[in-house]
């Protein structure tokens, strides 16, 4: 049973997200994506195998949307638009700059002189070098935007993710 589904079926049958996260990673054997969907994108995340870095994969469930640019300001431009972000807290710690395979291209705004840096339409993956302070658990705050050329989702800011110790020694690659 793939992680996705036991959050599914943990969402919605009441049973607590960490509780499911548990119950995940005594099925598999190889790494456990931990995520979530909210505002049009499913977000997955693990643990290279090293345990040297987070790799958050966030897919738009439409075709056509895409995500913002991790290096677009926190406000946005002239406050529109939200960088994709990933945070660590707990027995997590940055280890670096949160970077993302896809190429960056800017994209104009209708009707304005602005432009905003994008990724292409689809899923992009992030990394951010990490490392474990101790055995306890942590949090990972999630945050971006999608949108389209015709429409915007609505932004999702600092989304907390709680990984058990247990969550995270099956979350490695």
């Amino acid at each position: 049973m793939r992680s996705s589904t036991v959050l599914t079926v943990a969402a919605l049958s009441g049973v607590p997200v960490l509780a499911a996260l548990a119950f995940a990673a005594t099925v598999h054997r190889h790494p456990v994506d931990v995520g979530f969907s909210e505002s049009g994108v499913d977000v997955a995340m693990h643990l290279s195998q090293d345990g040297s870095k987070l790799l958050t994969t966030f897919t738009p469930q439409r075709p056509g949307f895409h995500l913002y640019s991790v290096g677009l300001p926190a406000d946005g431009i002239d406050g529109l638009g939200r960088p994709t972000r990933v945070e660590v807290a707990g027995a997590l710690r940055s280890q670096g700059p949160l970077t993302a395979e896809s190429p960056v291209r800017m994209l104009a705004m209708q009707g304005t002189d602005v432009s905003f840096p994008v990724y292409p339409d689809g899923p992009v993956t992030t990394e951010l070098p990490v490392a474990m302070d101790s055995q306890g658990g942590a949090k990972v705050l999630v945050s971006y935007a999608a949108c389209s050329p015709q429409e915007c989702l609505m932004p999702v800011s600092s989304h907390p993710v709680e990984l058990t110790a247990t969550t995270l020694s099956s979350m490695r690659g």
